[in-house]
């Protein structure tokens, strides 16, 4: 699983905590490849690969064949012993847990753990406390700094004695005040009070390790950071940077796309093609046992060389092209690709006054790869706090290939535009200002996705409980512009999963006339009222660098793997306005009816 565990992230495992290992110490299996043209050539690369389902440790003496294992760094270096509570340091790479050889004794009437032998010695207990900076670096805990100084002074004029041995000690004290780090040598000694928070490690400066990418990896951390102390299983410490696509036609087409998608086999269908050979002499031995058909393989090999790839912009025209394939018919039952268009006429009157088309998506392919990740804070727009996942660049990344269905409403753009107009100054002061108040130059912080990233939410909430999904299952991917020559406001709900027949079933359905009016209804419904207002919808700020408004875990929030944006901008506001003035909402005049206990 490439997220939220992809490369570089701390993962526990019984009696030790491990980190995945960079693309470096993966092994290129074509077993293991996917393919997808489009992504793939937006991303500068040639395929993906599957990350295997087994897991090992990436050790310099190993003798075990990682062509099908995940490889892992032993990270956090540091490991104390749970019975006489010594603390040692381990190498990256150590095959095992390090096992406590400290000569010290517990009390009096015991033995010190150096007396036991071998397997005798107890294992010991990797430390929970680490440190990170915004750039993504991330190290241990500067312990021996830390044990040797005193409040206030800074750690790098630190007087450290020649032969540092240290115990960490739990007093039993609550919270950081309870744990204290002890050199045996010279008896000095320190709680973790005040070792959290920025501006405490003071004269701490980040060393750029980069522990995914090997003893190599350690770079200057430009510009320089102060680090942080965090607890390895904090929520902060990775953000994975996921690149998502759809398949959609001409790069969908069942098998045979699969087949000449190969950039090996395809590289030799050119040549052919270019030294002027007659295809069909290649068509012949290459379809060899292969039942397919040879006429329809050179329908594809024709299709894709028409196909200009190279266009892609910005990731606003690539999501353009999935936007339209979304709102057209595509029949074809042997394509991965499978939507069905439906007829206006036959939803309630009032979903027209709101949306131009809904189409439902029985059958989709969707690819996620794992492109770099962050640490303290989400990536940014601009990418600058990414980390990479290799030393050298690769021809390719890790991916996922999941199969699952959905449905796509298209918001009616007279209808926002009517909205936004009627409501120009109370949406200019919600929203417009936040993008200047937080220096983010971002189109995003804009009412017309505010609105469609809440609709999203709100509809995926309730589909789980029409559906029977579990809350994670369900996925969001917003198609926003408001550019003129390519203007989007769409909404895709989907479900995917690993297994290759797709999912459970249902969910395409709920788009379908006489189940989404009673699927919106009761999302707009729930809306209206959260259990924590009127602190939430009167809120100005709330979540990551107060990016939404009124929006919480209680009424809108999803869980991070279902949320494009990182449960941020957010606010029910868009949808239902407030409840002094309902019309202030896109769905206002629903909202009012709903109010008045009327059926829609």
């Amino acid at each position: 699983m490439i997220m939220p565990f992809g490369i570089g992230s701390i993962i526990d495992f019984p009696n030790e905590s491990l980190m995945m290992a960079g693309l470096d110490a993966w092994e290129d299996m074509k077993k293991f490849r996917i393919y997808d043209q489009r992504l793939a050539n937006w991303l500068s690369i040639d395929y993906f690969q599957v990350p295997p389902s087994k897991s090992s440790k990436f050790t310099k003496d190993s003798d075990q064949n990682h062509d099908s294992y995940l490889p892992y760094v032993r990270f956090p270096l540091w490991y104390y012993c749970p019975y006489c509570r010594s603390m040692k340091k381990a190498d990256w790479n150590d095959s095992s847990i390090p096992r406590c050889d400290s000569k010290y004794k517990a009390n009096p009437n015991s033995r010190s753990c150096s007396s036991l032998k071998g397997k005798n010695r107890r294992r010991m207990i990797p430390i929970r406390f680490i440190i990170a900076c915004e750039n993504g670096h991330i190290d241990d805990f500067p312990w021996i700094e830390w044990a040797h100084s005193i409040p206030g002074q800074s750690l790098d004029k630190t007087e450290i004695c020649e032969n540092p041995n240290l115990r960490f000690i739990s007093t039993g004290s609550p919270g950081l005040e309870g744990l204290k780090v002890q050199c045996i040598s010279c008896h000095k000694s320190r709680s973790l009070y005040g070792s959290a928070g920025q501006g405490a490690l003071i004269g701490l400066k980040c060393k750029g390790n980069r522990p995914w990418l090997g003893p190599e990896g350690r770079e200057k951390c430009i510009p320089e950071k102060e680090p942080i102390m965090l607890q390895r299983g904090a929520t902060n410490l990775y953000f994975p940077d996921v690149a998502t696509s759809i398949l959609i036609p001409p790069f969908s087409g069942s098998n045979y796309r699969r087949e000449i998608d190969d950039p090996e086999v395809w590289n030799k269908i050119v040549s052919w093609i270019n030294e002027g050979k007659c295809i069909d002499d290649f068509l012949d031995v290459f379809l060899l046992n292969k039942n397919l058909d040879k006429n329809r393989m050179k329908a594809i090999i024709k299709e894709k060389i028409s196909t200009d790839i190279g266009k892609t912009e910005d990731e606003e025209d690539y999501r353009y092209k999935e936007y339209i394939a979304l709102q057209e018919s595509a029949e074809d039952i042997e394509d991965d690709f499978h939507t069905v268009k439906q007829d206006m006429k036959n939803y309630k009157r009032w979903i027209s006054d709101f949306f131009e088309s809904i189409v439902l998506v029985e059958k989709m392919s969707v690819t996620h790869s794992l492109t770099g990740f962050s640490r303290i804070f989400p990536p940014s727009y601009d990418k600058k706090n990414v980390m990479v996942l290799s030393l050298k660049k690769k021809n390719w990344l890790p991916g996922i290939r999941i199969y699952g269905e959905g449905f796509f409403l298209k918001l009616d753009q007279k209808a926002i535009e009517t909205w936004i107009k009627k409501n120009s100054r109370k949406l200019s002061s919600r929203y417009l200002s936040k993008s200047t108040t937080l220096n983010i130059k971002s189109v995003k912080i804009n009412p017309e996705f505010y609105l469609l990233h809440t609709l999203a939410h709100i509809l995926i909430r309730q589909t789980i409980f029409e559906c029977g999904y579990g809350t994670s299952a369900l996925r969001e991917r917003i198609y926003f512009s408001n550019k003129e020559n390519r203007k989007m406001n769409g909404i895709l709900v989907y479900t995917a999963a690993g297994d290759c027949e797709g999912t459970m079933g249902g969910l395409s359905q709920q788009g379908s006339p006489g189940y989404f009016e009673d699927l919106l209804e009761n999302a707009l419904r729930k809306a209206i009222w959260c259990s924590n207002d009127p602190l939430c919808m009167e809120s100005r700020g709330q979540g990551i660098s107060s990016l939404n408004l009124g929006a919480c875990f209680a009424c809108t929030l999803l869980p991070e793997t279902s949320c494009e944006e990182g449960n941020k901008l957010l606010d029910r506001f868009a949808l239902t306005g407030s409840l002094q003035e309902p019309e202030s909402g896109f769905f206002g005049n629903i909202i009012n009816e709903l109010m008045a206990g009327n059926n829609l």
